[in-house]
């Protein structure tokens, strides 16, 4: 579909990258990189009201088949309502009043669904609380990594999708301490929670710096480069790291502006912006269809097709397997610095699709025998499925996504990413349970054939990125049609070496002299 053979060139390319570093001994010795990263918790918890809804839904019993669907799909309707605030948001108020914007949104859901009184009105509580949840969980790590150090970006912008698991094991524990009760608080109780997040960030938002390259698009370079010297070198503005970082931002950003790169109609107009948006379009889809809707929403059901049926087996399986998801995405997070992204990707989906098929197989036996071991061991792969999975496509993914994308273009590209990630998860959370009260097991069988092509389209269309700043990464998708700035370092992720070496890049072109 698109060449690779551009990647290969700009690898090359890109390997003369200068080390860029300020900084000796551990950050949190670091009076500025100690503060920014514990502010930087506040954008980390933005997946946590999406990971929570889907262990929420994931533990209701009732209702079942269509009407589950029709609940569990309506957030993701609102996800895809939300992806048309995303944009206008956070490139015109900026990245932090977008995330409050959606947090308050999400409160109001909360307060709806906690006080529903009928079916009609927690569907509307849970619309909000898609619209609110999306435009915080696409600004949350955009913001993370415009703000992150750039030694730390990697770690720190894969970090944001761990968050996801933390609201999942709330949800779980929270649900599995409220299930006994016979009253509509059972649920209540559990729909309360889901604000937690929402009302830390709401206040939280105030404490944390809004992105230089925003304020660089806005005419307040000063600014910019105020949050840099401050955060990144104590305050000291002539720091060598800092006047690289703020001359690549205002370069970059300025030829874009001037080269008209900011419009919707850019997104198709260049070939690289296309292939960008292919990439958007199909993590999009792999977010949602790689098996992980079934295991996220509808785990009681797969549950039952083995024989644990129990609300309290069901419950305590579900809360102990998200603790273990939260661990491996929280541990493979400091790997994509490392190994790269597209090792990460593609390992997580060859073995996701080699622990789908023997949940499959596994489960297959057990119907057709009865076999308490078969019913045991599929249990064990579902935990080993959220290890996989979260191998790649809970940190990497969520890093690649962003950093693919040059500033001009970044949060149409997110909102375009989570329209696609919102309309396939309403899809796959109404289709999965009918699906599973039709075929049974054999619906799974679906999912081991889609993992097999999603590993085959990745390995041809997504080249590696490490080891790239945030705008040299245009230098791996364009090549010498790339925008960048003239003096534009490439910053190696957790350097060893503190000596630049200059770069000149032509003036629109990534065509090192």
């Amino acid at each position: 579909m698109f060449a690779s053979k551009t990647s290969k060139v700009d690898r090359a390319a890109v390997a003369g990258a200068s080390h860029l570093n300020n900084k000796v001994g551990p950050w949190w010795n670091d009076p500025g990189l100690r503060k920014l990263n514990f502010l930087i918790f506040i954008p980390l918890m933005s997946e946590y009201v999406q990971g929570y809804d889907a262990s929420l839904i994931n533990n209701f019993h009732e209702p079942k088949g269509s009407l589950l669907g029709i609940l569990s799909a309506s957030y993701w309707i609102g996800n895809i309502l939300g992806v048309f605030f995303i944009t206008p948001l956070s490139d015109r108020y900026g990245r932090r009043m977008a995330m409050f914007f959606g947090s308050i949104v999400a409160i109001i859901g909360t307060a709806l669904c906690t006080g529903a009184i009928n079916a009609g009105m927690f569907i509307a509580g849970r619309l909000l609380l898609g619209i609110g949840g999306v435009v915080v969980g696409a600004i949350g790590p955009v913001l993370v990594a415009e703000l992150a150090y750039p030694s730390q970006r990697a770690t720190a912008t894969a970090l944001s999708n761990t968050q996801y698991s933390m609201g999942a094991i709330v949800a779980a524990w929270i649900t599995f301490g409220t299930f006994r009760l016979n009253s509509t608080w059972s649920w209540r109780i559990p729909s309360i929670f889901q604000a937690l997040p929402s009302v830390c960030q709401a206040i939280g938002i105030f404490f944390l710096p809004e992105s230089p390259r925003w304020l660089v698009s806005k005419g307040r370079e000063d600014a910019a480069l105020r949050i840099l010297a401050h955060y990144h070198a104590n305050g000291d503005r002539e720091d060598e790291v800092v006047q690289f970082e703020y001359r690549e931002i205002v370069g970059t950003i300025e030829l874009e502006i001037s080269a008209k790169q900011t419009k919707w109609s850019a997104l198709w107009k260049a070939n690289g912006n296309k292939w960008r948006v292919f990439i958007m379009v199909w993590f999009g889809i792999c977010k949602q269809w790689s098996g992980n809707g079934v295991v996220s929403y509808y785990l009681h059901t797969m549950l039952n097709d083995v024989g644990i049926t129990t609300t309290l087996d069901q419950t305590l399986i579900t809360a102990t397997s998200q603790m273990f998801s939260f661990a491996c995405s929280v541990g493979f997070a400091f790997l994509p610095h490392r190994v790269g992204r597209r090792p990460l990707l593609l390992w997580s989906m060859a073995l996701m699709w080699l622990v789908f098929t023997i949940i499959t197989i596994l489960t297959g036996v057990f119907t057709n025998t009865g076999s308490k071991s078969a019913s045991y061991a599929s249990v064990a792969f579902i935990y080993l499925y959220s290890g996989v999975h979260n191998l790649g496509w809970t940190g990497a993914m969520m890093l690649y996504v962003v950093e693919i994308l040059p500033y001009s273009i970044r949060a149409k590209g997110i909102a375009l990413f989570w329209f696609v990630t919102g309309a396939a998860g309403a899809f796959n959370t109404y289709v999965n349970p009918i699906g599973l009260n039709r075929f049974g097991y054999k619906f799974y069988y679906f999912y081991v054939a889609w993992i097999a092509v999603e590993f085959f389209v990745v390995y041809w269309q997504c080249p590696e990125t490490k080891g790239t700043s945030l705008e040299d990464v245009a230098l791996i998708i364009e090549g010498d049609k790339a925008t960048i700035s003239k003096a534009n370092p490439v910053v190696e992720e957790f350097p060893e070496k503190t000596e630049p070496v200059s770069r000149v890049v032509t003036e629109h072109s990534g065509k090192v002299d």
